[in-house]
């Protein structure tokens, strides 16, 4: 395998919860309000080294990788890879639709219908987000509220974000897409939540989901504004 050309990033010690780890890949939970990579320092892709092992394999990389991208505001999981093999086998099975990825968004309003699928194309290229709706609350403060599942078959930028915007259901705290009042919500009310694929070397089966999520279940049971 060819030598990474990129410079070894300056390590960020900032503890990121490892939900799998192997000599291959890796599944985190990222959080919000950190971005994946970029040219500033505080990345996730700083901080891998300080919170995964270094893979043993001849194949490692020099550290670790994302494989794919979630929005800065966005908090769930995302897939890393350790190696050469697995980041382009990984890359391929994204490519191919190989990956099944559900999503958690709390949004303005009342949906269509109880379940639905949006296929607005996104920049001329087409696009596809099924959703369900969980449940909805009548509440005193934000007016009518629901919570939704999400699952991705295409992975447009933004997809989710401007998929709901088009129905004129913004996701709550959205700063770019969303049309509504927003002065009271703090951060994006969306979460990556499960994932599924073949491990690309090993060939079984992962899948991971998160658990409640905390900030939700409060906002539903309790009606209060966070």
């Amino acid at each position: 395998m060819l030598a990474d050309p990129r410079k070894i990033p300056k390590i960020l010690p900032l503890v990121v919860p490892v939900i799998y780890e192997d000599d291959h890949l890796a599944i985190l939970h990222k959080p919000a309000s950190l971005p994946v990579s970029g040219n500033q320092y505080r990345t996730l892709e700083n901080a891998l080294p300080f919170n995964l092992k270094k893979s043993s394999l001849t194949e490692a990389m020099p550290w670790p990788r994302p494989v794919h991208r979630l929005d800065a505001g966005t908090s769930g999981l995302i897939v890393v890879a350790k190696t050469y093999p697995a980041m382009v086998r990984l890359g391929q099975a994204w490519e191919a639709g190989g990956v099944a990825k559900k999503y958690i968004a709390v949004v303005w309003g009342a949906l269509p219908a109880e379940t639905g699928t949006i296929t607005t194309s996104i920049e001329g290229r087409s696009a596809k987000t099924i959703y369900e709706v969980l449940r909805k609350a009548d509440h005193p403060k934000l007016g009518q509220i629901s919570e939704v599942s999400l699952t991705l078959k295409t992975g447009r930028t933004h997809q989710l974000r401007k998929h709901l915007s088009h129905l004129g259901n913004d996701i709550l705290g959205d700063l770019i897409y969303g049309k509504l009042e927003r002065s009271k919500i703090r951060g994006l009310w969306l979460w990556a939540t499960e994932i599924k694929f073949r491990h690309p070397i090993i060939g079984k089966e992962l899948g991971f989901k998160l658990g409640d999520i905390n900030k939700v279940e409060k906002l539903f049971r309790t009606k209060n504004v966070y």
